[in-house]
Formats: C-alpha cells, sequence, structure tokens
C-alpha cells in the first residue's frame, strides 16, 4: 500500500511540475532568472509588438549571463534544463538587423 501511495505522490508532483501555465513576463523575476521559460508567451508578444532595438532589449533583459551568448544580430538567453543530467535546454533567441533593429524572436529546444 505504501509504494501505491509513493507512486501516487510522484505522479502528482510530476503531472504538476508539466503543465504549469505561462505567466505574465515580469523584468525583475526575469533578470534573477526565475520562471524564465515560463514567461515566454508574453515576452515573445511584447518584443513583437514593441519591436526594440538591441540597446533596449538589454536594459528589459539585462545581458545575458555568458557573454559568448551576445553576437552581431542576436542574443540568446537561457530559459530551463532539462533531462536527467540537464542536458538539454530550452533558449531564447532573439534576431535583430545589421542595424540592431529587433527582427525576430524563437524559442529553441536543444539536447
Amino acid at each position: 500500500m505504501k509504494k501505491i501511495a509513493v507512486l501516487f505522490i510522484i505522479f502528482c508532483i510530476a503531472f504538476i511540475s508539466c503543465t504549469q501555465n505561462q505567466i505574465p513576463f515580469d523584468k525583475a523575476k526575469w533578470q534573477k532568472g526565475k520562471n524564465r521559460f515560463y514567461m515566454t508567451d508574453s515576452l515573445v508578444e511584447k518584443l513583437n509588438e514593441e519591436k526594440p532595438k538591441k540597446s533596449e532589449i538589454f536594459d528589459l533583459l539585462g545581458r545575458p549571463e555568458l557573454e559568448g551568448r551576445i553576437y552581431d544580430n542576436t542574443v540568446s538567453y537561457w530559459l530551463k534544463s532539462e533531462g536527467v543530467y540537464g542536458l538539454a535546454m530550452w533558449e531564447l533567441y532573439i534576431f535583430f538587423d545589421d542595424n540592431g533593429d529587433f527582427k525576430s524572436a524563437d524559442i529553441v529546444y536543444s539536447d
């Protein structure tokens, strides 16, 4: 009976963690690295509406933790890791034209 209860609890925890809904973008939480993945829908919508310049992206999101994520026309931000060893991850890629104007944003999964 204890095994069934433990399995049920594990199932419930897994189900709840997999079904967390998107939340509104929050600049302070983003810059602390909290719940980034769950803010992506509202963030991408905001970026598509406002079409910010590259410098405005840094004001809004901060600079990526790793400078290697900043290129001439692309900036990427870590969203979350998953998998057995955390080797798979979700990232936000923001693309700019040669003038530093926003072109698009994509959520990318890599493993």
